[in-house]
């Protein structure tokens, strides 16, 4: 008996320990909440809720462990319909009924407890069901670790699509780029290009700073374009260029932004891998083929093509960038600009070194987003179709595939894009720019592309 109490014990111990950390800080301030047991009462029940199957014995494990430093005596109760009569009837004292799960469009985790107090009451004893006390509510939130997301992670529902897409904000004006990332405030965020401005948006939508930009300042150009990129730029996060004028560096400081330096090349895109650079043919605002991971400047032209635009996979892999050219063919990159490393269909398994991947039919809205955390990044582009209806499709990150979504028509042509997780689940998400005509003007409306499960529902 002895020894199988030990073994219960020492795996006890071992599920424990094996808890993310930040379901254990997690834990262990909700245990703080809930504080030292009531007048000597000790036991204690515990059920713990949560969407994610993979989260709810790890969370419980974290839990049973906190609240037991805090001095209760804790024991499990899982699979009860009735979890409060279950604690009354084995008389325990309390029982904590705990929900846990990722707060929607951040990487955090929320844990909300009930502590209701199961003892029977000496004056209410002809009503067995009574409380002695009120119940309380007790709350926190922890930012989530990688393994925490994981774990918190919903599965996709049996029968839905690959992923969601549906509009995320309206933007007044012409996004002319996007991108996602870290823009100094410490967490993900959204910054839009438009033809007189940089605004940045939260992951909900909502607009967070704005800086007005004299569009006299730039050269002409046959049809105005920009580039943008969130990453470590020295004295700023954010960096942009329009067509015909220089690049910047801009700083989000007390929740404006400023000019904070200049650049030698213009800012392409920027994720895990780091940043790319490049050039603007002269007078146009499509892209000479000189792409540099360094930024004093272009490398020599790899060739006579001219590109729509660079996107970078936030997290990096085989496919960490690709490069859309006029022809809307997309050249598939690695980390360091060399041709990706990803299965093909049509070309021979072993390819001679540096054989371009190239994606044929690519709209000139696209991003990479590694959607399904699987660790390839896939394609969310626009139709390759030069006017109105759009579509949005996902590909897969090879030849010949067949395309993982489709959706739409949509009003509107989708001129931009850019990856990063938004929704807070820890895996990518992908932001489209649809421009669309309204009374007076043009609008772009923000299209979120997610495989986060919470929004399938």
């Amino acid at each position: 008996m002895r020894l199988a109490a030990a073994a219960l014990a020492l795996a006890t111990a071992i599920r424990v320990a094996a808890a993310p950390p930040a379901l254990g800080a997690a834990a262990d301030a909700l245990a703080a909440e809930i504080g030292p047991p009531a007048e000597g009462r000790r036991a204690l029940a515990l059920a713990v809720e949560t969407r994610s199957s993979s989260l709810a014995r790890p969370l419980e494990a974290a839990l049973e462990r906190a609240l037991a430093g805090a001095g209760y005596t804790v024991t499990p109760v899982r699979g009860a319909a009735d979890a409060e009569a279950a604690a009354r009837d084995s008389g325990q004292d309390w029982l904590v009924r705990v929900q846990g799960g990722l707060v929607p469009g951040r990487r955090e985790l929320a844990l909300v407890g009930e502590v209701i107090p199961t003892w029977r009451s000496f004056f209410l004893q002809r009503r067995p069901d009574a409380r002695a006390i009120p119940p309380r509510l007790v709350s926190v939130r922890a930012p989530a670790d990688a393994e925490a997301l994981v774990l918190a992670r919903e599965g996709r529902p049996s029968g839905a699509p690959f992923a969601a897409v549906r509009p995320l904000a309206r933007v007044d004006g012409r996004v002319l780029a996007l991108a996602i990332g870290d823009a100094g405030g410490g967490g993900a965020a959204i910054a839009a290009v438009l033809t007189d401005a940089v605004v940045i948006l939260s992951p909900a939508g909502a607009p967070l700073a704005r800086l007005a930009i004299d569009p006299s300042a730039r050269g002409p150009v046959r049809d105005p374009a920009a580039t943008i990129a969130l990453g470590d730029f020295g004295p700023g996060r954010v960096a942009v260029a329009w067509a015909g004028g220089a690049p910047e560096v801009l700083a989000l400081r007390g929740g404006a932004l400023e000019r904070a330096g200049t650049l030698a090349a213009v800012p392409l895109c920027a994720g895990e891998p780091g940043a790319v650079f490049g050039a603007f043919a002269p007078g146009t605002g499509v892209l000479l083929d000189a792409l540099s991971r360094a930024p004093g400047g272009p490398s020599a032209q790899r060739s006579a093509r001219r590109l729509y635009g660079v996107a970078a996979a936030p997290r990096g892999g085989p496919v960490a960038f690709a490069a859309l050219g006029t022809d809307l063919r997309l050249e598939l990159l690695g980390p360091e600009l060399q041709p990706a490393e990803v299965a093909t269909s049509t070309l021979p398994s072993t390819r001679p070194a540096n054989f371009p991947v190239l994606l044929p039919s690519v709209g000139t809205g696209f991003a990479l987003a590694d959607l399904d955390g699987d660790g390839v990044a896939e394609i969310v582009a626009s139709a390759p179709t030069p006017s109105p209806p759009d579509r949005v499709r996902v590909l897969a990150a090879r030849q010949g595939a067949a395309p993982l979504l489709e959706w739409g028509p949509i009003d509107g042509l989708i001129l931009a894009g850019a990856g990063g997780d938004l929704t807070g689940d820890g895996v990518d998400d992908a932001l489209l720019a649809d421009v669309v005509r309204v009374p007076g003007g043009v609008a772009t409306e923000l299209l979120l592309v997610t495989s986060d499960p919470r929004e399938a529902r």
